[in-house]
């Protein structure tokens, strides 16, 4: 016995594609008996059916994919197209269960709309086993390829993403997953919005689709330092203080010289350093006679503090910083950034 549904009306819009279909591809959407004839009516208002033509034949199916009949287009009119009479029995069965009516134009729709109910893996793989050249395999193939995404996307990590793509690198998915993936790599990166993270992610995840956009933060960001001379900040550091400046050097060492350990810098009893070597990479740049030498890279920093360490004796050097104290009459530098020119 089939499903007890309500009627559709004669009147009912078809979901139908908005671009005419050629006769081999995939026609589909509502009809309904006419409620005073076996004439199957298809509704064309709103959409372009024009490739139905007298003579045509199409299926009709039940909503749950059962076959109830074939149909030939007798009549195509402005808004509505008929079908030939339907005989009186097929007729009859229709109007006392009144069942939802689906057509298509191939045969096979009946089985797509069973697999679809059915919601499983098996039940498209099958379909596709045995309609490997229809209309609707593309479109079941992507179903099927969903159904096999959907853990992996319930489960949300880059990793979990990561072994999808690899396991089923052909997956209609996998585009999807791996933009996923990226954008779920790169979104704390971007509400951190620092120029070290954004140096650790371009490091880390060189290939990202968002390292193009990560480049050009850094350069956002580092457009909002003001240009300043090494002698300038040397003599007047009151000047700077809790501003963010940058200017060209030579990098004079990375040594702890005034470092050391947790008690950093302590050249008497009245002085301390604000910053120690247990958190921080202590260096020191040049400028002719000038030596800057309260410059710090925080160890966090992990890419900072390796192009420095990288760097050698004399190499030209654009530092971005903020002058965060002038504990004895020096700028005390905490450095964001370092470029070499």
């Amino acid at each position: 016995m089939k499903r007890i549904l309500s009627i559709w009306p004669a009147t009912l819009l078809i979901v139908m594609l908005s671009t005419p279909i050629a006769h081999s591809e995939l026609m589909r959407g509502g009809a309904a008996l006419s409620s005073v004839s076996s004439v199957i009516k298809i509704s064309r208002e709103g959409n372009d059916l024009d490739p139905l033509t007298k003579g045509e034949i199409l299926y009709i199916f039940t909503d749950t994919g059962e076959a109830v009949s074939q149909i030939i287009v007798k009549d195509v009119f402005s808004d509505v197209i008929h079908s030939e009479p339907l005989p009186d029995a097929v007729a009859r069965q229709i109007r006392e269960t009144r069942s939802i009516l689906i057509f298509s134009n191939l045969r096979e729709y009946g089985d797509f709309i069973k697999a679809f109910r059915d919601g499983s893996m098996d039940s498209f793989r099958e379909f596709i086993m045995l309609y490997p050249d229809s209309e609707l395999r593309e479109e079941a193939q992507r179903i099927f390829d969903g159904l096999v995404y959907r853990p992996y996307k319930i489960k949300g990590s880059p990793q979990a993403l990561d072994e999808f793509t690899k396991k089923h690198p052909d997956n209609y998915y996998v585009g999807s997953a791996l933009k996923r993936r990226d954008d779920l790599r790169y979104i704390p990166v971007k509400v951190a919005d620092k120029i070290s993270r954004y140096r650790w992610f371009i490091s880390t995840y060189p290939d990202n689709i968002n390292s193009g956009e990560a480049r050009e933060r850094i350069t956002a960001i580092l457009s909002t330092y003001d240009d300043a001379d090494l002698k300038e900040v040397a003599s007047y550091p009151r000047n700077h203080l809790g501003k963010k400046i940058k200017f060209s050097s030579t990098l004079h060492s990375a040594l702890p010289v005034y470092v050391e350990g947790p008690s950093v810098g302590r050249k008497t009893a009245l002085f301390s350093s604000p910053r120690n070597a247990v958190d921080y990479l202590n260096f020191q740049v040049a400028e002719e006679d000038i030596v800057l030498w309260r410059l710090f890279a925080s160890r966090e920093n992990e890419n900072l503090v390796e192009t420095i360490q990288e760097f050698e004796k004399g190499d030209h050097i654009l530092v971005y910083g903020v002058v965060f104290d002038t504990l004895g009459g020096a700028p005390w530098i905490d450095v964001d950034d370092i470029e070499k020119y």
